[in-house]
């Protein structure tokens, strides 16, 4: 069975990325990153779920690896001779729940039989295309790397985003859609993101709300109640920092309430 591929002849959902123009102009852009596990899972949906090569690493690696070349070549074209790094990082989340020991972390190694062995093809082609293109490609552990200047990022990760220090010069590119989105309109991968309109999307609220369950699981209704009601109260928008929310904690009288949100940021 062959693959569905966009107009670009790439995976699909890599491929929609790009059609869209979002990456024609690339003159306020200094860098831009690809999570690889995203490569692959876009590599991956260009099949169905009954289909061999679904569940194939070989096969996928191979695709992986020629959407990469695709998209260098790519960049190279349309940075109209400006420098823009081209990054392709590889993120374990080894340390996901270490750095969020408050959280519900989603453990794909132990779903279902079919989710167990979608993880476990996800993995498996990483570390193919790694281990060939590992000079090329960036290792991290949670996280995307550290860039310069203005940022463009592809990741279905949304705690990649709560893990940068560049909020403010990072844009969001999604798979499928090709939207590029800033800070304020992260919150949409955050779960029930769309009714959550005055709910921003940091290290606090991707625990309390979770991400759609792709990391996180959503925490106990009383807590997100909690979260909601201190942003009612203190007239958070969905582009207030994080700093802006630590300060509105911290304010709160001391207790139990204000220890534990704390701690989760």
């Amino acid at each position: 069975m062959s693959r569905t591929v966009g107009t670009l002849g790439i995976s699909v959902g890599t491929s929609l990325a790009l059609e869209q123009g979002a990456l024609s102009v690339l003159k306020n852009t200094d860098s831009i990153l690809f999570n690889l596990r995203t490569l692959v899972r876009n590599a991956q949906e260009s099949y169905t779920k009954e289909d061999s090569e679904y569940h194939d690493p070989t096969v996928l690696a191979k695709e992986v690896a020629e959407d990469i070349a695709y998209l260098a070549k790519y960049v190279e074209t349309h940075r109209n001779g400006k420098p823009v790094k081209f990054v392709i990082y590889y993120p374990s989340y080894k340390s996901l729940s270490s750095k969020y020991p408050k959280a519900d972390i989603k453990d794909h190694t132990k779903g279902t039989a079919k989710q167990q062995a979608i993880a476990k093809t996800i993995k498996a082609t990483c570390d193919r295309v790694f281990e060939k293109y590992q000079k090329l490609i960036v290792e991290t552990d949670v996280g995307m790397p550290v860039f310069s200047g203005n940022g463009i990022v592809l990741t279905h990760h949304p705690v990649d985003l709560c893990e940068t220090n560049g909020t403010t010069r990072l844009k969001l590119l999604e798979s499928y859609t090709g939207v590029l989105k800033a800070y304020p309109d992260w919150n949409t991968k955050l779960t029930g993101g769309s009714k959550l309109f005055n709910i921003p999307l940091n290290r606090l609220t991707i625990q309390v709300f979770g991400d759609k369950s792709t990391d996180f699981q959503a925490s106990i209704a009383g807590i997100r109640e909690v979260v909601k009601r201190i942003a009612d109260e203190s007239n958070w928008t969905t582009a207030t920092s994080t700093a802006r929310v630590r300060s509105t904690i911290m304010n709160l009288p001391q207790g139990v309430e204000r220890a534990g949100l704390i701690s989760m940021l």
